[in-house]
């Protein structure tokens, strides 16, 4: 079960975050919270991804153009990888053949050669 966290523990879990810094992220829809019956709520991914907005603004003085370029290509990589360990999964269920022509087709790829 996913814990939610409160705008105050949001504030007090992430040490460089402020109240009119959150609510910039929020405008700014770096983070989207969920809306409960007490206010807005955060995930820990939403507290993650707040940590690291953080970091990139005070030690890389990061624009709000530039985090959020920075952001693009952060989620853009974790999607990359959601994929790539699915696609790893689907090919590790398939019989060793297809994975052994898969394999081979992958490395003539890489090697320029043409199946």
């Amino acid at each position: 079960m996913s814990r939610f966290y409160s705008t105050t523990e949001v504030v007090t879990t992430v040490g460089r975050l402020t109240t009119s810094r959150l609510s910039a992220f929020v405008s700014a829809e770096i983070v989207t919270p969920l809306q409960s019956g007490q206010g807005p709520v955060y995930t820990e991914v939403d507290i993650a991804r707040l940590e690291l907005c953080c970091e990139l603004v005070d030690s890389f003085e990061l624009g709000p153009d530039a985090l959020a370029l920075v952001l693009a290509l952060v989620d853009r990589l974790h999607r990359l990888d959601r994929d790539t360990a699915a696609m790893a999964a689907a090919l590790a269920a398939e019989p060793a053949d297809i994975r052994s022509r898969i394999a081979a087709r992958i490395i003539s790829d890489e090697s320029g050669e043409t199946t």
